[in-house]
């Protein structure tokens, strides 16, 4: 590792032997060092990749801020994500989940709490990342000894989730997950249906709707060759599930203003289908 820049007497940005910017954390790794000089691998403790938008002001603001305690559970919990979700996590999670859990152990010392509005959704539409916020509490109540609300598990949750979506803000995340919450309803309501959460179906169909979800509100569309043919054969085929795509298609298009075409109701029926013939009814 070659430095570049102190950001503390413990914390530095350097340039890694592939010539990409990175944080390094380690005792005495930002204290008096010249430009370009060779960082001691057995000096740095944690490497953490810059991404492309972030800044170093702010970079520097945050290691100044954020206790290399708090730092360090973010990157427990955030490789803890990795092995328990299948979807890769973004690797800029790193600075909002720390700033949260910062000043999450804030509020917490004020006896401020906060709700999250979300949180039965997210319990639901999340199981895998929910039982990561679950795990990522007990971890962060006995690294610092306190008892954080129950609700800190669904918001440690919505952070994991959005940083699979590639640029997705937080305020996001949380309309994607009303959205796919309302649909999954509509369409439990269409069948009768309860749906098998803890199933690799429902995780796949819960992804599916995201990206689905995704694509309409950054107003991209799917396109493939004979999608006519496909949408005349499912249709017929699968007469419930087009019903029940129909009525998503209205309640999207009414309600957020999306335009769906026939190629994503092809790949939604396709989904609603492989999702509802395997769950059983209420």
């Amino acid at each position: 590792m070659k430095f570049k820049k102190s950001l503390n007497n413990n914390i530095a940005l350097a340039e890694d032997p592939d010539g990409n910017e990175v944080i390094v954390i380690g005792t005495g790794v930002g204290f008096k060092k010249a430009k370009g000089q060779e960082i001691s691998q057995a000096d740095i403790q944690k490497t953490f990749r810059i991404g492309a938008d972030e800044r170093y002001q702010r970079m520097e603001q945050f290691f100044n801020e954020i206790p290399l305690q708090v730092i360090d559970i973010t990157d427990q919990i955030i490789q803890l994500g990795k092995q328990n979700i299948s979807t890769k996590l973004n690797d800029s999670i790193l600075l909002p989940l720390a700033d949260h859990i910062h000043y999450a152990l804030e509020r917490l010392k004020n006896e401020l709490e906060i709700q999250n509005p979300l949180q039965w959704e997210i319990r639901n539409l999340y199981p895998k990342e929910f039982m990561t916020g679950q795990k990522a509490v007990s971890m962060i109540n006995e690294a610092f000894q306190v008892k954080l609300p129950d609700a800190e598990a669904s918001f440690i949750a919505l952070h994991l989730v959005n940083s699979q979506i590639d640029h997705g803000t937080m305020n996001q995340t949380m309309k994607i997950t009303t959205i796919i919450n309302q649909i999954i309803e509509l369409m439990k309501e269409h069948f009768n249906i309860k749906l098998e959460q803890d199933s690799i179906n429902y995780s796949r169909f819960i992804t599916h709707l995201r990206y689905f979800v995704v694509r309409q509100m950054n107003e991209v569309m799917l396109s493939f060759k004979d999608e006519h043919f496909l949408y005349d054969i499912l249709s017929s085929r699968y007469p419930d599930s087009y019903e029940c795509v129909q009525k998503i298609k209205h309640f999207v298009e009414k309600e957020y203003g999306f335009s769906i075409n026939k190629d994503e109701m092809v790949y939604l029926i396709i989904h609603v289908e492989r999702m509802t013939s395997r769950s059983g009814t209420e």
